[in-house]
């Protein structure tokens, strides 16, 4: 793997505290077979060459955060090498927790944590295992998750039972269309019937047909997303924003004085 050219993007504001030397980086970034997250090392070296899709939903979503997190608490959702997390603790969250099932991705978190010397707890369990986490937090990072469930109604609803405030939802969506829509039986007992519903739905993918990725389940629409976050126990939202026409980024609370500013996601 090789790493990013410090001229293929600005560097952040400051350099890692904790960076080993230029060459030590390259080697530590090659001792991996694929890196998905970007992340600045130090040395003018990044873990890939960019831009990531990861860091233009860090740009959008920066605008609704207050200037000072204020030690608020953070759940990382599937942190991969954890550039959510080095985020907000460089914006001064508190405690930061991220959760991740594959072991390189745990070994590049705990890398890339040391070097920017960050406290943050990486927990080995996989994301419908959410059960195991016995703690509430202010906000929840969810991000790049939500079409890779088997079970998204009940992940979202413990991810409710896990968040005191706000959610940060990013997903593979439905393209909003008038042409779409699902013939469906509703309507109160004894006056149910067959109606066109354009909306509130979701596509299974069964085996590899959205981008060859077997780990792809579910693809819904903006409806079905804020159905299932209503019933996870959140009653305030952002207006949908698109990263591209089909990846979905919504902002959720449960308080109305929320620490997301929802009308500032454009």
């Amino acid at each position: 793997m090789t790493a990013a050219a410090p001229e293929e993007a600005a560097a952040p504001p400051e350099e890692p505290p904790a960076a080993p030397s230029r060459e030590e980086l390259l080697a530590l970034i090659g001792s991996f077979p694929y890196w998905y997250q970007r992340i600045y090392l130090g040395h003018g070296v990044y873990t890939v060459p960019g831009p990531r899709l990861h860091e233009e939903l860090w740009r959008r979503i920066e605008p609704t955060l207050p200037a000072d997190l204020g030690g608020a608490s953070v759940l990382d959702v599937g942190t991969n090498a954890g550039y959510f997390p080095i985020q907000t603790k460089r914006r001064g969250a508190g405690r930061v927790v991220g959760i991740e099932s594959v072991d390189d991705y745990l070994r590049q978190a705990e890398i890339c944590r040391r070097i920017w010397n960050v406290e943050v707890e990486v927990l080995p369990i996989d994301a419908h295992q959410l059960d195991r986490v016995q703690e509430q937090f202010d906000l929840v990072v969810f991000t790049g998750i939500l079409y890779h469930l088997k079970n998204p109604l009940h992940v979202l609803e413990q991810v409710g039972r896990l968040c005191r405030d706000a959610v940060i939802v990013e997903t593979e969506c439905i393209q909003d269309d008038p042409r779409n829509g699902v013939h469906v039986r509703q309507g109160p007992t004894n006056q149910i019937e067959v109606k066109f519903c354009q909306t509130g739905v979701m596509k299974f993918i069964e085996a590899d047909e959205l981008n060859g990725d077997g780990s792809n389940w579910w693809v819904p629409d903006v409806a079905c997303v804020l159905g299932m976050l209503r019933t996870a126990g959140f009653r305030y939202f952002s207006a949908a924003s698109y990263l591209e026409p089909t990846r979905l980024l919504l902002l959720a609370s449960k308080q109305q004085q929320s620490i997301l500013n929802l009308a500032a996601l454009r």
